[in-house]
Formats: structure tokens, sequence, C-alpha cells
């Protein structure tokens, strides 16, 4: 008790000295404080609805799961988002994509007050494809990942499940493209028999890529596939995605 009490006072200590010696500044407005990120603009931040289907986090009644999922239920069995991807946090998570500002991820892990999914859960990383790895550095799921799990004491694991081939950059793609674009794409690298994934990524569009890795873990043995991102991109209507693609699929 004692060595817990006097290593979290050093911590206090260290991070106190810390704060004097090198402000921050918020990311949003560049006010002067102690967070990445300071509370006016983290409260501005584009949040979800009240209630949130469980499956898909976009608006449902009462936070039930919504018709869209009752008629095809996605891969994964609960997603967690943080935020609604828009302005400003869309330009935010570029800046940490591209930009290394991974002190948002660092942030974004603390804006969880408990977690949501199995304490014995395994997060695995959305895997990069390896030209693109090579190219970036580092994979910005991982960086979130190893964030969550410092927060929250859980495992990752970055090797669970690989790309078995290459496949065109999502933003490129309609819709429909995006799902057809990873279809297949991964493969699980060991048995999860019985064992209770979460799958990490920053943005959900079409939730494309997740279905295909939930899938491939499940094929694996793994007992439930759930997944947590920081944002969650809303879907285009139906009458603009005519517009857009020259059809309504989504």
């Amino acid at each position: 008790m004692f060595k817990a009490d006097a290593s979290a006072t050093l911590t206090s200590s260290v991070k106190r000295v810390r704060d004097r010696a090198l402000p921050q500044s918020c990311f949003f407005c560049a006010d002067t404080g102690d967070e990445t990120v300071c509370a006016p603009c983290a409260a501005d931040l584009p949040h979800l609805a009240r209630h949130v289907c469980p499956r898909c986090q976009l608006d449902a009644a009462n936070g039930e799961v919504c018709g869209r999922c009752l008629k095809k239920p996605p891969v994964w069995g609960q997603l967690v988002a943080l935020w609604r991807y828009e302005f400003p946090l869309d330009t935010a998570l570029v800046s940490a994509k591209y930009h290394h500002s991974f002190a948002i991820y660092r942030w974004a892990a603390t804006q969880r007050t408990a977690w949501p999914f199995a304490r014995d859960a395994t997060l695995i990383p959305v895997p990069l494809a390896e030209l693109r790895l090579q190219s970036r550095g580092y994979n910005q799921a991982q960086l979130i990942a190893e964030e969550m799990a410092k927060r929250f004491d859980l495992s990752v694991d970055t090797d669970a499940v690989i790309r078995i081939r290459e496949t065109d950059i999502q933003q490129r793609l309609n819709w429909t493209e995006r799902r057809q674009n990873v279809r297949g794409a991964f493969c699980a690298t060991r048995s999860f028999a019985g064992e209770s994934i979460v799958l990490i990524d920053d943005v959900l569009t079409t939730g494309a890529t997740l279905n295909s890795l939930a899938r491939a873990l499940l094929d694996a043995g793994a007992m439930r596939v759930d997944a947590f991102v920081l944002a969650r991109v809303l879907p285009i209507r139906r009458r603009d995605r005519v517009v857009k693609f020259g059809q309504a699929r989504a």
C-alpha cells in the first residue's frame, strides 16, 4: 500500500513539474492548459445522439437495436464510438493519422470512464497494408489500442490478423465498392477459441473493414467480437447516395 501511495505521489509530482515547464496548448483553440483538449472544446465536439443503436451507434429509439441492424446485422456484436466524424474532430483525426499528432489518441483514451466490453478482452487493431505501414511508419489503430490498453489494463495483439491481399484505399471507393474491396482480405494467424475480441480503429465509415475482420476472427473460434472506434461517420441519405454513386445501396 505504501509503495502504491509513494508511486502515485511521485507520478503526480512529475506531472506538475512537466506541466509548469512544458505547458500544453489545446489542439483546437490553442489556449494554454493541462490537457491536450480544453474542457470547453471537448464539450463542443460532435457527440453522438443520446440514444443510439448498440450495434451501429446510429440514432435509435430508446437505445435499442435499430431496424437496419435487425434486418442486416453487422458481424461484430457491440460497437462503441466516442464521437461523430464531423468538424472539428475530423480535422484532429486526420492530423493524428498523417501528421503525428498522437497526443489526440492519448487524450481520447481518457474520455472513457469505464471499459464497456469484457474485462478479459484482447484488443486487435485493424492492420494496415504492408506498403502503407512502411510508408507511414506506424499504424494509427495500434496507437489507439495501446492507449486504451494502458488505461484499462488490457492486452493488445498486433499479430493476430494479417492482410492476405492488398486492398485499395477505402476513401477512394463508394459504399458498395468498400465491401467488395475488403471481402476475404484478412486471415487470423492463430486460434481464438473462447476469446473475447475488441477490434480497434480510428474511424468507422461503412463498417466493411470491421465486418471482414470480425468474420475472420469468428471463423478462427472467437467467442465474441466487438468493436471500438473514436468516430463514427453518419451515412449519407439514400437520395444523396443515388446522386453521388448512381445507386442507393449502402
